[in-house]
């Protein structure tokens, strides 16, 4: 889920068809409660989409709107953003399957809350998503409840044309809190469970992993590039390879800096309140289904939303690496490579802060120790630039549902990877990435 509660874009959800039968029989009382305490009755709920055409999700994605009536007989409008479990069986089995609701349901629950006493116990407030609420029964499918941001005026920007400076320092920001949160909250509550450390990278997986790491897509259209024939040399051969050293890049190291990784942190997933006068006075982040316990600039595995998940099952896995993700994936043109350093620092100096305010008792990291695994984890830097970015780059589309990708997988990897701004981004790119060292993970 991505962009959970803006209508993406300014564009007006379609008329809901085909709604699941559970939905009528949901009663919010205990959320509506939780919003503006007591009330007489709930007048009506009213579903819409959440997505307009072209950005559509891997799970059902609603905005529940409310009708309350009051004590004194007025009547007052709630909203809520619902995520449920998709009605297709495919993409359902394997959400459940990788627990991806119940990631969810905890962090949302149980983890950010404690993020946030965390920082109300030292005398600071923040909020790092949206308020989660409980239905009154159980519907008998997994879903997460969120109230509307879209009511506190909070939009996305605009991810094809890559945030700005002040917008990735927000997000830098925030993100360096979340961070020192997760590696505050191991100290006191314990290692988080199986579901945020056990990765997919392991020899079990190895076939699967080989057919939905395969680069030829991409390297096809590589090789046609003017001044790429020497990079593409270098990555001809590297589904050879490839499976092997994600094995090792994914190693857990108790030795690192680790924290609980947001795991999909690009632009969509992320909201912006901004004043009549355009300054940001709040950032947010929605969409943990993917978080994952490692090095903030370690690789993990990831199902997004539904136009890289039906990528996803046509060719290579996502992996996020927070850092290395954002960046590459969501900063404007201009920042990816000009300003990496800067952003990398700007993190780090939010990072420190924030440990030396939550009075983390472990040694503190230190910028060295950040660039060092950026360098050791170069790997993620080219599954983000090749298989992520094209993706964020790709326009919307009027028919991004199931079938239309699912019969149409192949012309889509040929948009993605002829499409100019992305070839443009990528004549940039590829020399950073080659002159750094960072692609010389063969």
């Amino acid at each position: 889920m991505s962009a959970t509660t803006n209508g993406h874009d300014g564009a007006t959800p379609a008329p809901p068809t085909n709604l699941p039968e559970w939905l009528s029989k949901i009663t919010l009382e205990k959320a509506v409660r939780a919003q503006i305490g007591d009330f007489e009755k709930i007048i009506s709920v009213t579903p819409e989409h959440g997505s307009s055409a072209g950005e559509n999700y891997s799970s059902l994605f609603l905005r529940l709107l409310v009708d309350v009536e009051l004590f004194d007989h007025t009547t007052k409008c709630l909203s809520f953003v619902l995520k449920a479990e998709p009605s297709n069986e495919v993409i359902a089995a394997i959400l459940s399957r990788r627990n991806l609701f119940y990631k969810e349901e905890l962090m949302y629950h149980s983890i950010i809350p404690k993020y946030e006493q965390l920082y109300e116990d030292v005398g600071k407030t923040i909020q790092f998503a949206p308020k989660a609420f409980k239905v009154d029964r159980d519907l008998g499918v997994d879903y997460i409840l969120l109230e509307d941001l879209q009511k506190k005026n909070f939009k996305n920007a605009n991810r094809l044309a890559g945030l700005d400076l002040i917008h990735m320092q927000r997000v830098l920001e925030k993100l360096a809190a979340f961070h020192a949160a997760s590696a505050c909250y191991v100290e006191k509550h314990g290692l988080f469970g199986e579901e945020f450390t056990v990765g997919v990278y392991c020899e079990a997986n190895r076939q699967l992993l080989q057919e939905l790491t395969a680069s030829g897509a991409f390297l096809s259209q590589l090789k046609k590039w003017k001044n790429a024939e020497k990079i593409y040399e270098k990555l001809a051969d590297s589904d050879n390879y490839l499976v092997d050293r994600l094995f090792e890049d994914h190693r857990f190291n108790a030795r690192e800096f680790n924290v609980l990784n947001h795991g999909d942190c690009w632009a969509n997933n992320v909201m912006f309140q901004h004043d009549a006068f355009g300054t940001i006075k709040e950032t947010l982040f929605v969409d943990f289904q993917v978080g994952k316990y490692g090095s903030p600039v370690g690789i993990t595995y990831e199902f997004p939303c539904l136009r890289r998940f039906l990528y996803l099952l046509s060719s290579p896995p996502r992996k996020a690496i927070d850092l290395y993700y954002l960046i590459l994936s969501s900063a404007a043109p201009e920042l990816k490579t000009a300003k990496f350093d800067y952003l990398v620092r700007f993190y780090f100096d939010n990072l420190i802060e924030n440990l030396k305010l939550l009075q983390y008792h472990r040694p503190l990291p230190k910028l060295r120790n950040i660039h060092a695994a950026l360098f050791r984890h170069g790997l993620a830097a080219y599954i983000v630039v090749s298989k992520v970015l094209p993706v964020v780059m790709l326009d919307k589309t009027n028919n991004a549902d199931m079938e239309s990708f699912m019969n149409d997988a192949s012309k889509m990897k040929v948009a993605m990877y002829t499409n100019p701004k992305y070839v443009q981004v990528m004549s940039e790119l590829l020399p950073w990435l080659d002159n750094r060292g960072l692609l010389d993970w063969k």
